[in-house]
């Protein structure tokens, strides 16, 4: 985690470990995986370009690609994800699917695109969806009007003048710890105490492997201390114009003339070229951008007003805290809740369903506790689904007790209640699920079918 205002550095302190075996603490320049904030940083590839009339924002695409396959998106569509374009894991599941250990990169999108044989999403600029293709097609067109491959142009352009010396895009998985890279580490399941290498678990390969050559979207590599290195550059002058800063910085604007503003944890927050902006600037305008992947969160946040800069990293996949830290700095309070249905479900695993109904019922009032009905939903299910079946239905059977007024907790009930062949019992919780909810069509189908067999 680093701080800093102005020229002064307030804060840096590394925590957790890079690396398990051995046990390598994180260290100042341990370098993170920033996942998509790197996206700010093709932002500003693209506005270098612009600044020397390569090309313009309202250019489309076609121009300089001409196979694809969709003439009304331009480049602000792409750095504003407001193009219409199939995210990548749709765009790339038909390839993957034939060719499951290939590993998918830049020079693949336009192809892909154009065999995806599907119209787009909705009209360029009529709505915004969060869509890494365009970030991944906005880095191809720099390595075409640049001549430079995208890696060698932003070391060029951006790493070097900023002086951060530590930055990749891409790189070696190297050994973590000093001067190293952080393995990502991810829980095997929600409730688990215990962590694991991502490039462990099977299920994630499309990430930790066939995705993992794509850029412009993601995959830069750098430290807390270049990170702030890039804002003391972007903020200088050294890379962009203020005029082209303005123009990141500014919320897009859809066909209709609408903002379109959408919930982003402590604000509201819309979409500029590159940066997301909160909506709320009584503190000062902040702009800002996250990143995660599994096993990896990473956030970058500054305050145009007082210079306030704040840059987290976690690579254990937990939530960041910039945007709460941000709240403490600008003197405004929030307040933090554990959850307390992650703590019950951790408590039924290790210690019983004694131990975890007793530390639930202590707790439960407890200000500095939150007990969500949908979180303890779903940790029940998971725990049902991993093979955990007495804890996750006392879990759920718990929900219900806690939620009666809920619909959703009857129908989760009933439907384990039913696969361990409890049928009357499962009858019963689908008909209160649905007495509550009669739009429920889950429940309904599951009366019907109890009903005929």
């Amino acid at each position: 985690m680093l701080i800093a205002e102005g020229t002064d550095l307030i804060y840096e302190k590394s925590f957790g470990f890079a690396g398990l075996t051995p046990q390598i603490p994180n260290a100042a320049d341990t370098r993170f995986n920033m996942a998509s904030v790197s996206k700010p940083f093709t932002a500003v590839a693209i506005f270098q370009l612009i600044e020397k009339k390569e090309l313009h924002l309202d250019d489309k695409l076609s121009r300089y690609f001409p196979d694809f396959p969709f003439e009304s998106v331009t480049i602000r569509h792409l750095l504003s994800h407001t193009s219409g374009l199939p995210n990548t894991e749709a765009l790339f599941s038909p390839l993957l699917e034939r060719a499951p250990g290939y590993q998918v990169k830049n020079a693949d999108l336009v192809p892909e695109l154009k065999a995806y044989a599907k119209p787009l999403q909705f009209s360029p600029g009529e709505k915004y969806e969060y869509c890494n293709t365009g970030f991944s097609l906005l880095a191809l067109l720099v390595e075409k009007l640049s001549g430079e491959k995208f890696p060698a142009y932003l070391k060029k352009h951006i790493f070097l003048p900023a002086g951060m010396l530590h930055s990749s895009v891409g790189g070696p998985p190297g050994s973590a710890g000093r001067s190293g890279t952080a393995v990502n580490f991810i829980r095997p399941a929600p409730y688990s105490s215990t962590l694991q290498p991502v490039n462990e678990v099977p299920v994630l390969r499309k990430w930790t492997f066939n995705w993992s050559m794509l850029y412009g979207q993601g995959n830069i590599y750098a430290t807390g201390g270049d990170m702030l290195l890039f804002d003391r550059a972007l903020f200088s002058g050294k890379l962009v114009s203020p005029g082209s800063l303005n123009q990141m910085f500014s919320p897009v604007k859809l066909n209709n003339g609408s903002i379109p503003y959408f919930r982003a944890g402590i604000d509201e927050a819309s979409y500029g070229l590159g940066w997301f902006i909160y909506k709320h600037d009584d503190g000062g305008k902040v702009v800002w951008h996250s990143g995660g992947i599994p096993g990896m969160n990473s956030f970058f946040l500054h305050n145009l007003k007082t210079g306030q800069v704040i840059v987290t990293t976690d690579n254990a996949g937990n939530a960041t805290i910039a945007p709460e830290t941000y709240l403490l700095l600008s003197g405004k309070s929030f307040v933090y809740k554990r959850s307390l249905a992650l703590i019950y479900a951790r408590l039924l695993l290790e210690q019983g369903i004694d131990q975890a109904s007793s530390s639930l019922a202590g707790l439960r009032n407890d200000q500095r506790y939150v007990l969500s009905e949908g979180e303890l939903n779903f940790l029940g299910l998971r725990l049902f689904e991993d093979g955990y079946t007495q804890l996750g239905m006392e879990a759920l059977k718990v929900n219900a007790l806690l939620f009666p007024e809920s619909f959703n907790v009857y129908d989760s009930y009933g439907e384990v209640l039913l696969k361990t062949g409890n049928r009357e019992a499962a009858k019963l919780m689908y008909q209160k699920s649905v007495n509550l909810n009669p739009k429920n069509e889950g429940g309904l189908k599951a009366l019907r079918q109890l009903a005929n067999e």
